[in-house]
């Protein structure tokens, strides 16, 4: 069971594929202390959840990040943390070690491109982060949303990655219409670059992708029971931050859903084509890890 963190839903960043900086109810949603904070991850530690992943809007701007982080690796919660990275530089050192993975944004080889679609000037600032990261002994990981668009810069992406020495996880676009969604030859093509080295990569996403996502007469999700998403007042979406309330996988926001902080986990349950498509993902990418 994995723990979803929504530290924050404040973002600097305004993303052309991303919805929350847009939502001005996101912006005012109080935030536990790390008073608050403290008690619900010892539940949640207590319920099995091993993987503490946190995510906002930017987790960067939640000034007592470093004191949650810290409480929760003594808790013994592997932990990740994705980021724009525009505050990364100047918080990098009160960060270190106290993330597992740190998934950094980018989405563009380009700078001019990944500037426009994330709205302002920050692909130097990432490639900069990148840098600093390894040099403090993290592990920084590129998170490279995939969309319509920036599939077309999908070799050079690798290979900035390789120039960097860092790994690249391939995140299919899920929100934005228009971005998400690839035609069938598009699929294959991005799958072309599974077997590559320094490639993070679930072959189980690009099969839900080709089947049109969740069907909610027949749900793939199975988020309640692989997931426990926290918002940042410490309240429990349940069973997902789309569909509070919900039933999972059911209702009309969950067609088509490819939400893969969700989906992803739910290809471990239920012995089908995902199941096994997902199985030899981890697999795989377990036996390129040990490799290098």
């Amino acid at each position: 069971m994995i723990c979803l963190y929504y530290v924050t839903l404040r973002c600097n960043d305004t993303c052309e594929f991303c919805q929350f900086w847009q939502n001005s109810d996101h912006q005012n949603i109080r935030e536990s202390d790390k008073e608050e904070i403290l008690p619900k991850l010892r539940e949640i530690r207590r319920r099995g959840a091993k993987q503490l992943s946190v995510t906002g809007g930017e987790p960067l701007l939640r000034e007592d990040l470093p004191e949650i982080l810290k409480a929760a690796k003594e808790l013994g919660f592997a932990v990740d943390l994705t980021t724009n990275c525009i505050l990364y530089p100047e918080r990098a050192k009160a960060l270190k070690g106290l993330v597992n993975t740190l998934y950094f944004s980018l989405d563009y080889p380009i700078a001019e491109e990944h500037d426009r679609s994330r709205g302002l000037a920050c692909f130097n600032t990432v490639l900069r982060s990148i840098r600093l990261a390894r040099e403090l002994g993290e592990k920084p990981v590129i998170f490279y949303t995939l969309t319509r668009d920036s599939v077309r810069y999908l070799p050079e992406m690798v290979e900035i990655a390789e120039k960097l020495g860092v790994p690249i996880f391939i995140n299919p676009v899920y929100d934005l219409r228009g971005l998400q969604g690839f035609e069938e030859e598009t699929l294959t093509y991005i799958r072309y670059f599974f077997k590559r080295p320094n490639v993070i990569l679930n072959l189980a996403a690009l099969e839900l992708i080709k089947r049109g996502g969740n069907d909610p007469v027949w749900p793939r999700c199975r988020a309640k029971e692989t997931v426990i998403t926290l918002m940042p007042d410490g309240q429990q979406g349940d069973p997902c931050f789309f569909n509070p309330g919900g039933k999972q996988g059911g209702e009309a926001v969950c067609s088509g859903c490819t939400r893969w902080p969700y989906m992803l986990p739910s290809f471990a349950k239920g012995l089908d084509h995902y199941y096994f498509l997902n199985l030899y993902s981890n697999w795989y990418q377990d036996r390129k890890e040990n490799v290098s």
